[in-house]
């Protein structure tokens, strides 16, 4: 009798189902025997019953990157990443049992769950149109333009691919560019470019420093010119002091102290001279005693 309500528990616990958890960043289905319900299940925990089998699908929102290189308009190769943030547009029974009917090949079961990632939904709807897209914008460009109209590039790719993808369960989010990789003969060109330009900076630098140092000469020589200046005028100043200061009285006075000081020399010459002393009179007058026998 025990026996009986042991396996009558099991046969129960079988009939009633399990617990089935969805996880954040998903959205579920539950297939059944006669195929998918219909009803989106929210993150949290869900009964599956019977043979049910639940189906996990991606929402939250991811970046892809796609490396490209495109034969731009001066027939050179360009090369770059095209990044693509995209999400599930919807999470509701509808859209998602739709897109499981189309996607239903691709899902990955592991026992009773199945997976869907973003990134199998992606390369199913983003990739092909992306890829046409991007080549069909950018190929309008020379290579050299394509930096300069980066911008207007990124925005353009936006508008056609954000078309496309609008029919699809995808949301795009957002479009950028990066890891651009000019061909070698245009690196090459703007380097040669570039070193031109550092040239002509430092010859242009040298010229300026010494148009520096001849203005510097320039004004050395302007205040040396305007010393001399001063000093000549001073010197002119000082000319024409004297010349006032020196009249015919002064002269005569002058002439009487010169002649006064002669006086005075030839007293302390005479003065030394003693009996028997020679003295030698010259042209003008002026004595020189020769002292000695």
């Amino acid at each position: 009798m025990r026996k009986n309500v042991v396996m009558l528990v099991l046969f129960g616990s079988v009939m009633l189902g399990c617990t089935e958890r969805v996880p954040p960043g998903y959205v579920g289905m539950v297939m059944e025997p006669s195929g998918l319900t219909g009803v989106a299940l929210q993150p949290g925990n869900h009964s599956c019953y019977f043979r049910d089998r639940l189906i996990l699908i991606e929402t939250k929102e991811d970046a892809f990157k796609e490396p490209l290189s495109i034969l731009c308009k001066d027939d050179l190769n360009f090369g770059f990443d095209l990044v693509i943030r995209t999400m599930l547009k919807s999470s509701d029974g509808g859209a998602v049992k739709q897109l499981l009917n189309v996607q239903g090949a691709n899902l990955k079961w592991d026992g009773g769950i199945a997976n869907l990632g973003l990134s199998t939904i992606y390369k199913t709807y983003v990739r092909p149109a992306a890829r046409s897209i991007a080549r069909t914008v950018v190929s309008k460009y020379d290579t050299t333009g394509i930096r300069e109209n980066r911008e207007v590039i990124q925005k353009e790719i936006r508008k056609q691919l954000q078309a496309e993808l609008a029919k699809t369960p995808l949301l795009l989010v957002a479009v950028t560019t990066s890891n651009f990789d000019y061909p070698k003969v245009i690196t090459q060109a703007v380097e040669k470019k570039r070193k031109k330009q550092i040239e002509i900076e430092e010859e242009q630098a040298r010229q300026a420093m010494k148009l520096v140092q001849v203005e510097n000469r320039k004004e050395i020589a302007e205040q040396e010119k305007e010393v001399r200046a001063k000093e000549a005028e001073a010197e002119a100043a000082y000319i024409a002091i004297v010349e006032k200061a020196i009249t015919p009285a002064y002269l005569k006075r002058m002439e009487v102290l010169v002649e006064q000081k002669k006086v005075e020399a030839s007293l302390v010459l005479y003065g030394n001279v003693g009996p028997g002393d020679k003295v030698i009179v010259t042209g003008n007058g002026s004595a020189i005693p020769m002292v000695g026998k």
